[in-house]
């Protein structure tokens, strides 16, 4: 009984539905969403805009990490390796807490470098 329990609970955990921000207001939320549609031309757009706001807050640093993540789905792996040292150059915590520095390898490695 008691590992018919264990089961039923793991099967229903595995149906629940990902975390999702679609749905919830704001320009960095929409953004994100399109992220996670896999709608990379608009994600690309709404991240761009509020990264070029230039605006020094938590909401352009995830914008901008996520807008790296973006180009590196469409395969412009130079721009995205810039936006990861900018990401270096705002907050060296979040870039290590957010693995930056393998991803920008992988930049890099697409690239050719080594």
């Amino acid at each position: 009984m008691r590992y018919f329990f264990i089961l039923a609970l793991l099967a229903t955990s595995m149906m629940a539905a990902p975390p999702t921000t679609c749905g919830l207001e704001g320009a960095y939320e929409a953004a994100l969403c399109a992220y996670q549609q896999r709608d990379f031309a608009r994600a690309e757009s709404d991240f761009r805009a509020i990264v070029d706001a230039g605006r020094a807050d938590a909401e352009t640093l995830r914008s901008t990490y996520f807008l790296a993540r973006t180009l590196m789905k469409t395969g412009r792996f130079e721009e995205a390796s810039r936006l990861f040292m900018r990401v270096y150059a705002m907050d060296k915590p979040f870039y290590d807490g957010w693995n930056c520095d393998f991803l920008l390898g992988e930049c890099r490695r697409a690239l050719g470098a080594r």
